[in-house]
């Protein structure tokens, strides 16, 4: 069950500052979350379209309330990482056409797909980026352990919110969409081939932007520490394929005690800085790359 209520938060990081490789110095590690980051805004779009399609057919009023508070918060995303786009635009990263191609990709998919499909999609995306989310406050989690205290903080809030609002989309499905084992099943095996099929072909122009592509043994230990043994993206998959056991809800992890902090923090002086101190200490400043 749901132990938290779902609460919009208006914030802003100034990003104008961050350095171009603003994990660690790592261009691999940040380019990855750069190149997700570019999606995101268009992305929030179609969960929020997703969502609505089926939103008037809802008579819960608690998952009423949790979807208006749901589509606020995905908007926000879309805001905030609208603005470090920006930023890497001004790194030569054709931030236009990938949110042009990306945009193209969402209308056919709008226009073929149906409506519930769309939407177990959707729940299938929200449960990829609410196990990133707590994976980022993982004991185990070398994430952003080295990262740009601006980034770091930007991406906890999102990741945080992401765990707030995890079993929205899932329990719209469920309820008003008609559910469905297999049409949920199959929609994250879509999603997961979309994330890198979409996102790969980013995320290497970004990486040969940097001239990092003529560099193997970055590429390879960057890639390493994504997909390697103990990698970041390795350490999430038993919560992540728990999505396909029968009787799997989104709140089976519950909520990280990280996040319930992480929470509380904010509360207390809507400080996403300060509230991401709380959760990994003083970040060290990276030196631009």
């Amino acid at each position: 069950m749901k132990s938290i209520p779902i609460k919009p938060r208006k914030v802003a990081f100034d990003v104008s500052s961050v350095p171009r490789h603003w994990n660690g110095g790592d261009p691999v590690l940040t380019r990855f979350f750069d190149a997700l980051s570019v999606h995101f805004p268009e992305g929030e779009r179609f969960f929020i379209q997703s969502v609505r399609n089926f939103k008037d057919q809802v008579t819960d009023d608690q998952l009423s309330e949790d979807i208006r508070h749901f589509i606020r918060q995905e908007g926000q995303h879309g805001i905030v990482h609208d603005r470090f786009n920006d930023v890497m635009a001004s790194q030569g990263v054709d931030v236009d056409k990938v949110t042009a191609n990306l945009r193209s990709f969402i209308r056919t998919t709008q226009k073929y797909l149906p409506k519930k499909y769309q939407l177990a999609m959707t729940a299938a995306f929200e449960h990829f980026t609410a196990t990133l989310g707590e994976t980022m406050v993982s004991e185990k989690s070398d994430m952003f352990s080295e990262a740009d205290p601006v980034m770091r903080a930007l991406f906890l809030w999102h990741g945080v919110e992401e765990v707030e609002h995890k079993a929205v989309a899932y329990d719209l499905y469920q309820g008003a969409a008609g559910g469905g084992y297999l049409t949920r099943a199959s929609a994250l095996v879509v999603a997961t081939l979309m994330v890198h099929l979409v996102v790969a072909p980013v995320f290497w122009n970004m990486l040969k932007l940097d001239g990092v592509t003529r560099q193997p043994g970055v590429i390879l230990r960057g890639l390493n520490k994504l997909y390697g043994r103990n990698g970041i993206l390795t350490g999430m998959l038993p919560d992540f394929l728990a999505w396909f056991r029968p009787g799997f809800h989104p709140w089976d992890t519950g909520m990280p005690e990280k996040v319930t902090a992480w929470l509380a923090e904010y509360e207390a002086h809507g400080d996403p800085m300060r509230a991401s101190e709380t959760i990994y200490g003083a970040a060290p400043v990276s030196e631009a790359a």
